[in-house]
């Protein structure tokens, strides 16, 4: 077999069994949107001063929790400006993993 046979042989090989970036790749951290979603639909429960009480497992905050990757909160809260900072309670965002698990 001639070496360009070869090389084009590999490149249809590896193309056939590399998987579909569309199906089969989950997304591995939380992103800026996951943040404004959480913190939007939690935001009694999370801002500064705010009623110690906990999201149902049913509520929309945990809905926005659920659609975070793994629910890690701490990805959130890594991702706060530091005005935000200044507005949620950090450990009130942690809190939800726990509050809103399934």
């Amino acid at each position: 077999m001639q070496p360009q046979a070869v090389a084009i042989l590999l490149l249809v090989v590896c193309a056939m069994v590399s998987p579909n970036p569309v199906i089969g790749v989950k997304r591995g951290r939380c992103e800026e949107k996951d943040k404004n979603r959480v913190l939007e639909a939690c935001k009694r429960f999370i801002e500064v001063g705010h009623a110690k009480e906990s999201p149902h497992n049913h509520s929309p905050c945990c809905k926005a929790v659920h659609t975070v990757p793994g629910h890690d909160m701490q990805c959130i809260v890594d991702l706060l400006t530091e005005k935000e900072r200044k507005e949620h309670e950090q450990a009130s965002i942690m809190a939800l993993q726990e509050a809103c698990d399934d």
